[in-house]
């Protein structure tokens, strides 16, 4: 996965950027400089980097050359709101690769990540060259030869499966194990190697750890501690036991294979093997007399190397059982809802810090509990879960001293899949009332990002209404008398004054939860003074609209003012479509609401290139825009507006180039809100 860091100090970029890269290889790393990412910078861990050139607290030039001096190979990408010659020029000059214009397109984007060449990290590094400790050599020269037919295992082995079925641990097991061997067979030295115990059911090693075999044991092996003795499998001894080689002769070897069977002491090596898959290896040198070992013995130490592999398994499970029970006891501990699990004789089997605060008084808290200190509801509750096997609803519950907390209760049995009845259950009692005050904390700063984001946006709109009045105020004295001046003075206002008055006609909608006024009015003139009203804010003299056929009869019920700005808004945005001939088609009907009552669907298609996959997705959500000027707010009081109405607005598919197609669902006159 490739990591693009983000410097921006407003969250609309990295959005935008992690809504692009949604569903990709990609990991995002957002901060407000650079001097926050400087380790990461340093270490190489960066793909690319995307920076925000148009805040006015981020200073170009030191964020780029900075950006130089920590990764001079690292691809920069710029993004900016507005796109110049000159912007360009410094840009490049100053290192950036390529410069994207907002609002981001994801393909776009996409394409350009690609175009870099993937950096290599120093882990990736680290992981590509094996440790310095692994042995890694060519593979084996030659081939080896064919075992001879499998015998009976020799009674003097039959001893050391005693040990296997009481072994605990593979560290005991091996302690145990090899120093028998030894004993029994004569040998100088015997030492068994390992596969990591969560790789040991692959068939074909794919991560660095797990294509290495580590020494657990050894008897009678000098100078190489265990944690130092690693082979690997993608090589010597290692790869042909991977091959399914399962015994190997020092004499049949050479190269790397030799080498390692040297640095073991061992004259043979035997395949430690469970259910066909490789576990490990079993080494063991000659007699101590200098005699190799017997061929019939060698393949019984096959025989017992599978029922050691076996063990070993057996061990692994019993170690996992183990950790996932104490995990499970852990997560419960450090839980702070209060978990207790009642066992089927009413036996208190644990209980955490949280229950025992709950349901002790303060000097035994640090006691056991019992079940009889459970509240009289729980523990019939308990009792009933109990005794029928069936989980009990969630309810609420509250401790009957009058406390002012309120408290969610969950009581699920366990139950095993050939027992009629739970052998325990588990309570669970989460405090709502903390959840209810951090839901509101999280609403609360949800809302204050929203105000920033609003606030930030409206400002901007609001200086750009205010440049060309600000501009001839500055002039006024000097040109009042001039006719033209005057001209062009009136044109400002009324502009600036249509672009002011638009964005608090969209807050007050915004703020409306029911239509101030309700009456009946006609679908086809008020689709009629919306549209003049949409060409009052766009003068687009070519724009022209055409119904599909009379429908002056129908009409809809609501506040006028309110329908006329949310249509007016859709006509807007049907407009900027094809700025340049915009042909705007109205599809008028009689329709059903949800719930059976009439409505009026009024269908606005334009002739422009449609909605495309995000349009459908986020058009009507707040700040979506795909153009560089506006809110992004008109379909979105659009559809407030609607559904403050008891209507619905849709964004309808399209196909490519066929113009996009938005819905209004209204009531119908005859109907009359509530």
């Amino acid at each position: 996965m490739k990591t693009i860091l983000v410097l921006a100090q407003n969250p609309e970029l990295p959005d935008a950027i992690k809504s692009a890269l949604d569903g990709h290889a990609y990991r995002l790393l957002v901060r407000q400089d650079v001097e926050e990412a400087e380790p990461l910078l340093r270490s190489g861990s960066f793909h690319a980097c995307v920076i925000d050139a148009d805040h006015p607290q981020i200073h170009l030039v030191w964020i780029l050359d900075r950006l130089k001096d920590l990764a001079p190979k690292l691809p920069i990408l710029a993004s900016t709101q507005t796109r110049s010659p000159e912007l360009e020029e410094a840009l490049h000059i100053q290192g950036v690769a390529r410069i994207l214009t907002k609002p981001i397109r994801p393909r776009l984007l996409r394409h350009f990540l690609d175009q870099f060449q993937t950096l290599t990290s120093p882990h990736a590094s680290a992981a590509a060259s094996p440790p310095s400790h692994e042995l890694r050599r060519p593979p084996v020269a030659r081939e080896l030869p064919q075992l001879t037919p499998i015998r009976r295992e020799p009674p003097e082995l039959t001893t050391i499966t005693s040990v296997l079925p009481h072994a605990f641990s593979v560290t005991a097991l091996s302690t145990e194990l090899l120093p028998r061997l030894r004993r029994i067979l004569g040998i100088h030295r015997a030492s068994l190697l390992l596969r990591p115990a969560h790789a040991a059911s692959q068939p074909i090693p794919s991560d660095l750890d797990e294509r290495t075999l580590s020494m657990i044991g050894s008897s009678g092996l000098p100078l190489h501690p265990k944690e130092q003795v690693r082979l690997s499998l993608d090589s010597g001894l290692g790869a042909i036991l991977l091959e399914g080689i399962p015994i190997i002769r020092r004499g049949d070897l050479s190269g790397a294979a030799l080498d390692e069977m040297d640095l073991l002491g061992g004259d043979v090596a035997v395949a430690v093997m469970h259910s066909g898959q490789l576990v490990g290896v079993l080494t063991l040198s000659t007699r101590v007399s200098g005699e190799s070992l017997a061929q019939e013995t060698v393949e019984s130490l096959f025989f017992l190397s599978e029922q050691i592999g076996a063990a070993v398994t057996q061990i692994w499970s019993q170690e996992r059982v183990v950790a996932n029970h104490g995990m499970m006891e852990g997560i419960l501990r450090e839980l702070s809802s209060a978990c207790v699990v009642v066992g089927r004789d009413l036996q208190i089997l644990h209980s955490n810090h949280a229950a025992r605060s709950m349901f002790l008084a303060p000097a035994d808290a640090s006691a056991p509990m019992h079940f009889k200190d459970l509240p009289p509801l729980l523990a019939n509750r308990v009792f009933q879960v109990l005794k029928q096997g069936q989980p009990a609803p969630a309810f609420r519950f509250r401790f009957p001293e009058g406390s002012s907390r309120n408290f969610q209760a969950a009581i699920v049995p366990f139950q095993s899949k050939n027992s009629l009845l739970p052998m325990s259950a588990l309570i669970v009692l989460d405090d709502q009332s903390q959840g209810e005050q951090l839901r509101k904390l999280e609403v609360e700063a949800s809302n204050l990002r929203l105000v920033r984001i609003m606030a930030d946006r409206l400002a901007h709109e609001i200086g750009n209404a205010l440049v060309p009045v600000s501009t001839h105020q500055q002039l006024l004295s000097t040109r009042h008398k001039d006719a033209e001046f005057r001209a062009s003075l009136e044109t400002a206002l009324a502009n600036s004054v249509k672009r002011i008055g638009r964005l608090v006609n969209q807050m007050v909608f915004l703020a409306q939860d029911r239509p101030v006024v309700v009456e009946s009015n006609l679908v086809v003139p008020l689709i009629e003074e919306a549209f003049r009203e949409a060409q009052r804010h766009l003068p687009n003299q070519t724009a022209s609209i055409r119904f599909n056929a009379d429908q002056s009869d129908l009409s809809v019920l609501g506040d006028a003012q309110a329908l006329r700005h949310a249509l007016s808004e859709v006509l807007m945005n049907a407009i900027h479509a094809n700025p340049t001939e915009a042909r705007i088609s109205i599809k008028i009907s009689a329709t059903l609401l949800a719930n059976d009552s009439p409505a009026v669907a009024i269908e606005v298609k334009d002739n422009g290139e449609g909605f495309g996959s995000d349009g459908l997705a986020h058009a009507t959500d707040a700040f979506f825009t795909t153009r560089s000027v506006g809110l992004g707010l008109g379909l979105t009081v659009a559809k407030k507006v609607v559904e403050a109405h008891q209507g619905r607005l849709e964004i309808l598919p399209n196909e490519p180039r066929q113009g996009g197609v938005v819905r209004f669902t209204l009531p119908a006159a005859e109907r009359r809100l509530l």
